[in-house]
């Protein structure tokens, strides 16, 4: 069987004999290639957890904030200011941080939306595909972050301020399999 990618989705073709092609969906996997370029994904922590992933990473930041957030020249990944994102007033869905798997706001990257910091929220897996890549993180929406190395919230941690960021995540480059989310510097769940 060949892996095909497809907008962002596997799909796998089995020829029979006689040429025939049977295109079959593959889950992704966390060696499946987040950290590819032009990856550019949003997960939601409100109600049930999902990610949808584009092909620029200005598409993504639009569909977290759900259109009221439109970046000029982002094709590709970049820093993106808390003025950029005063515009997201959606009440429901706040970008709360963006991971990226490069250094310096570069690579694919994840952006996580949520119903604010008020209380402490989190991925204990990391979604599919996004396992040990992250090495910049910036939080917004009053949000600090902490990353874990274990699944599950597990040790060790590396804790993000509130609204802050972090350009390479030193040591702790390619660890991050847990994420939490909270309105206080170092998350516990």
């Amino acid at each position: 069987m060949k892996n095909i990618g497809l907008h962002s989705r596997l799909i796998g073709v089995l020829v029979l004999g006689g040429g025939l092609l049977i295109a079959l969906p593959l889950a992704l996997t966390s060696g499946a290639s987040a950290s590819a370029p032009g990856q550019y994904c949003v997960a939601s922590l409100a109600g049930q957890s999902t990610v949808e992933c584009f092909t620029t990473f200005g598409a993504s930041v639009s569909f977290a904030t759900g259109g009221t957030v439109n970046l000029t020249n982002a094709a590709v990944a970049r820093y993106v200011t808390p003025s950029e994102l005063q515009a997201d007033v959606s009440p429901d869905s706040d970008v709360l941080a963006i991971d990226y798997t490069g250094t310096g706001y570069s690579g694919s990257s994840l952006v996580w939306t949520g119903a604010g910091c008020t209380s402490t929220v989190g991925g204990a897996n990391m979604p599919a595909g996004w396992d040990d890549v992250t090495e910049s993180v910036a939080a917004y929406s009053g949000c600090a972050t902490t990353l874990f190395e274990q699944k599950n919230y597990g040790q060790p941690e590396y804790a993000i301020h509130v609204n802050a960021s972090v350009s390479s995540l030193g040591s702790f480059n390619n660890e991050a399999d847990s994420q939490l989310f909270c309105n206080y510097f170092g998350c516990e769940e």
